[in-house]
This record gives structure tokens, sequence and C-alpha cells, in this order.
């Protein structure tokens, strides 16, 4: 009798043939190895059966809910070839940034590439497309087309909601130690939002084309004044600095209070995390404006 070993590596072996047109007419069976395009499918009503780093998802993305019966595949740079290949998906979506994996996945199913963090451009209008071209693969075309229309009325009205702010510049910020700090900046979903929003981003520096810039803590003082909100600062990083005279100095800390710390959103994701992001900084605007 063949070992469980033996039929997946006739799996492996076997090769795979994408049909005409679109990969397949509405696959519902999909692997996704990153996180931005995962959270497309779910707003779609088509989320992954598995997914790269699928543990991670309440702490890096937080919103949308992953189902709970999606399979962590390991991750994106190294998935897990048996698993992957025992649950027989139908499609597996990657990026520019896991495309060294293709060639070991595309032996288990077709494969179909994105690229929303890549050079060129920035993330919004990217994710916008890969939405649209996520509904014709997964037969959802009305849906996403909903969906889109739905987000262009969304950031209307948030532009509304953000026209008493834009006086003041802010910055958004990512801790990685006592010492460095990730700087969002152009280009990235981050400053895409904040450029629908109306509102002017403190840093004026490039980043890479995630959108950020990676400084020392020290160098946030070329910024002067300014509405500082972090994405992420652990509680060890926090109780540094805030016993840091450097810190304490920053022009943007000059009212003393910490700075805030937005509930979790993806720092690299697609279309609902551009909406959600908008919606947690304005929150935390009003917030502080009351």
């Amino acid at each position: 009798m063949a070992s469980r070993r033996t039929v997946l590596g006739g799996l492996l072996a076997a090769p795979f043939v994408l049909r005409s047109g679109s990969a397949f007419a509405a696959p519902l069976r999909v692997a996704s190895l990153d996180f931005a395009l995962a959270e497309q499918m779910i707003v779609l009503g088509v989320p992954p059966i598995a997914l790269a780093d699928a543990n991670e998802w309440l702490k890096w993305v937080g919103a949308p809910p992953l189902p709970a019966g999606t399979v962590d595949i390991g991750t994106g740079l190294a998935p897990n070839i048996e698993l992957l290949a025992a649950l027989k998906p139908d499609l597996i979506v990657t990026t520019e940034f896991t495309a060294m994996t293709e060639p070991q996945v595309s032996r288990i199913a077709p494969v179909e590439r994105f690229a929303i963090y890549s050079q060129g451009g920035s993330p919004l209008p990217k994710a916008l497309e890969a939405m649209r071209r996520l509904g014709t693969l997964l037969g959802r075309e009305a849906e996403a087309e909903a969906y889109l229309a739905d987000t262009e009325a969304f950031f209307a009205a948030c532009v509304e909601r953000a026209r008493r702010f834009r006086d003041k510049p802010i910055v958004m910020l990512s801790f990685m130690d006592p010492r460095h700090v990730r700087v969002y900046a152009r280009p990235g979903m981050q400053q895409d939002v904040m450029d629908r929003l109306g509102l002017r981003n403190a840093w004026q520096g490039e980043g890479i084309f995630w959108g950020f810039a990676t400084i020392g803590v020290e160098r946030l003082a070329e910024i002067g004044e300014a509405t500082a909100v972090a994405d992420y600062m652990p509680d060890d990083v926090r109780r540094v600095l805030e016993n840091s005279p450097l810190w304490r100095s920053l022009p943007l800390r000059r009212d003393g209070g910490p700075v805030p710390i937005l509930p979790t959103v993806a720092a690299f994701g697609g279309v609902a995390t551009a909406r959600r992001l908008a919606t947690l900084l304005l929150d935390e605007l009003e917030r502080q404006a009351a």
C-alpha cells in the first residue's frame, strides 16, 4: 500500500495547466500566501481555505475576521507543501514577495500572482485593481464592483470628517525597538489613505515601496510639532521611551501625553485595510479634539 508521502509526492510531480481565460470560472477552494489577498477574498465572500501565517492574523490584521477553519500552511516564503497538497486547493494566490515559492506550489494548483506592494505606483490603486481581478477569478464580479463603489462613497464621507484636521500635520509610526521606528511615508497604504482624506504627512521623506522609512528615534525631531499616532508599540518599548529624556524632548511630545496606539490594523493590507485605517485614524483625531 502506498504511503502518504508517496501519494503526496505523486501529487507534487503532476503537472497543472491553467484553463483558458481566467484560472477558474469560480474557484471555491483558494489558498493564499498573503494577508492582503486573503482580506480581499473575505470581503468578497470567498475566504481562503488556507493561509500563510494564519495563526498571526489576529495579531497583525485584526479585521475582517478570519474564518475559524482557515488552515495555517506555514510562512509565505516557506509554506508547508505537503499540507497544501493535501488540502487540494483549486487556486493559489501569491504576490511578488512570495513569488519564489511558485515553482513548488504551482505543482499543486494553478497560481495567480498579484502586485499590491511592488515597485512603481502606490498600494491603494493596486489593491482596488486586485479586488476587481479577484472578483473575476472568484466569480464575484458584482460583489467586487459593489464593494468598490461603496469604498468610493466611504472615502467621500471620510473627507468631510477629516476637513477640520487638515491644518496640523500627522505622523504615523510603528516602533521596532526603543531606538528605531518605522515612519510611514510615500509610497505606502498609510500615505494613500492620508491623501484620500486630505491630511498632511509630517514626514516628507520617501520610503521604500512597502511605504515606510526606518529611522533612529532622534530623527523624529526633524518633523517639528505634529500629531503622532502609532499602529504598534510594544509595552517594553513604551516603558523605555517614557523614561528617555530624548523622547520626552521631541516636539511631537510637547503636550506630554503618550503617543496613542491604534487598534490592530494591517500595515500592508488591501482595500478593507485602507477603510479600517481611515476609520481608526479619524476616530483617534476626533477623540483628541473632543
